[in-house]
């Protein structure tokens, strides 16, 4: 009996960790990234939600993220090409990891922390 419930504390303590970590991460996507051509790409907060647009051409690279079922979910553009693609964000430290998706293809990419 005391094994069970000392199961039950750990994994209600890793639920908390967990969604405490989550709650931190949305810090973590404001500031200047360094996309793997050497655009920076300025990510800040409008009206409650995150955007994403290039220093020098102000060109909008990055919109709707939210947090859906746990993930960080987005909208990330080239709006050189015209391409429009829903992407996932994971957020480490010093860099974030966009992975993204258009019908059947994918492609991860990597922004650096500046």
């Amino acid at each position: 009996m005391l094994q069970y419930l000392k199961l039950i504390a750990t994994t209600v303590f890793l639920v908390f960790q967990l969604a405490f970590i989550s709650q931190n991460t949305k810090e973590n996507f404001v500031g200047k990234w360094v996309a793997p051509k050497g655009a920076v790409i300025i990510v800040s907060i409008l009206d409650d939600a995150f955007i994403g647009k290039t220093e020098k051409e102000n060109a909008i690279v990055l919109t709707d993220v939210k947090l859906s079922n746990g993930k960080w979910q987005a909208v990330v553009l080239n709006p050189k090409e015209n391409i429009k693609a829903k992407c996932e964000l994971i957020s480490y430290p010093t860099k974030l990891k966009i992975i993204a998706r258009k019908g059947i293809f994918h492609k991860t990419i990597y922004w650096r922390k500046q």
